[in-house]
C-alpha cells in the first residue's frame, strides 16, 4: 500500500517551548528572519477568563497543492506519499507560487535564490527517521506518520480522536495537516485566505484576456529562465567530471 504523510498537531499539549521552531532552524540552516515552521497564539476570552490557543503550523502538503500548478518550470512537485517537495537545480526563484500558497508556507531563500519550505525533513523521512519538530516536540504536541498503515500511531490517533483541517468554503486544498483542539472551533485568525494574488489573477480572466495572455508570457519567460539555470547546472556538474577525470 502506497504511504500518505501526515503531521498531527495536539494544541491541547503544545506548549509554545519553540523546540520545533529551534530544531527545524538547526536541521536546515534556515537564513535569519525567515522560518520553515511556527507556533501562532491566539488570544480570547470564555466566561471572563482569559485563553489561549497555540497552533503549530508549516506547509500542509495538500492534495492540490496550488503551488504546484503556479510553478512554471516544474520544480515543485509531489511524491507518491504525498510530500510536497522542491527541485532546487530546476527552481528560478520567480515566487509565482509564493502568492498562492493559503498558509503563506513559502518564501524565497536569500541565500540560494530559490524557494524554501517545510518538507517534512523529507531526507530524514526517507532514512526512517522523525522529522526535527517532533522528534523534539518536548509535549509530544506533534506526531507524525504513515496515515495508510493501521497499526501507526497517527492511524490510531485519527480514529480515537477527532482532528480538524484548516480549510474553508473558498479555500478548501486538501491539507495532509491535522489538528486537535478539544472540541474548540479554530479561530479565524488561524484559517487560510484566498490569496491575494489569485483573487486578482481571477478577475484578469473576467476582465482582461489579454492580461492574462500577457501573464501567460510572462510564465513562459521564467520556465525559459528555469531550463536555463537547468543547463547550466548540468554544465557544471559535466565541467567538473572531467576535471576530475584529468
Amino acid at each position: 500500500m502506497t504511504k500518505k504523510y501526515v503531521m498531527l498537531a495536539d494544541t491541547t499539549r503544545c506548549i509554545n517551548c519553540k523546540a520545533c521552531v529551534v530544531a527545524c532552524r538547526a536541521e536546515w540552516d534556515t537564513p535569519m528572519g525567515h522560518t520553515r515552521d511556527w507556533v501562532k497564539e491566539v488570544e480570547f476570552v470564555e466566561e471572563g477568563q482569559p485563553q489561549v490557543m497555540l497552533f503549530p503550523g508549516r506547509c500542509q502538503h495538500c492534495d492540490d497543492s496550488p503551488c504546484i500548478e503556479a510553478c512554471p518550470s516544474g520544480a515543485a512537485y509531489k511524491r507518491e506519499d504525498g510530500v510536497v517537495l522542491l527541485d532546487h537545480d530546476i527552481c528560478s526563484g520567480c515566487e509565482l507560487c509564493v502568492g498562492t500558497c493559503p498558509y503563506e508556507a513559502r518564501w524565497l531563500n536569500p541565500e540560494t535564490n530559490t524557494i524554501s519550505k517545510c518538507t517534512f525533513c523529507q531526507p530524514r523521512v526517507d532514512e526512517g527517521l522523525e522529522p526535527a519538530c517532533v522528534n523534539t516536540c518536548v509535549g509530544r504536541a506533534l506526531i507524525f506518520g504513515d496515515m495508510n498503515d493501521p497499526d501507526s500511531e497517527v492511524s490510531r490517533l485519527l480514529k480515537e480522536k477527532e482532528w480538524q483541517q484548516l480549510v474553508t468554503d473558498e479555500v478548501s486544498v486538501g491539507p495532509n495537516h491535522y489538528y486537535y483542539t478539544a472540541g474548540q472551533s479554530i479561530p479565524d485568525e488561524v484559517m487560510p485566505k484566498m490569496p491575494e494574488r489569485h483573487l486578482a489573477g481571477k478577475a484578469m480572466e473576467i476582465i482582461n484576456p489579454i492580461g492574462v495572455i500577457g501573464i501567460g508570457g510572462m510564465a513562459l519567460a521564467f520556465l525559459g529562465a528555469g531550463m536555463m539555470r537547468l543547463v547550466g547546472r548540468r554544465n557544471e556538474v559535466c565541467t567538473s567530471e572531467n576535471k576530475e577525470e584529468k
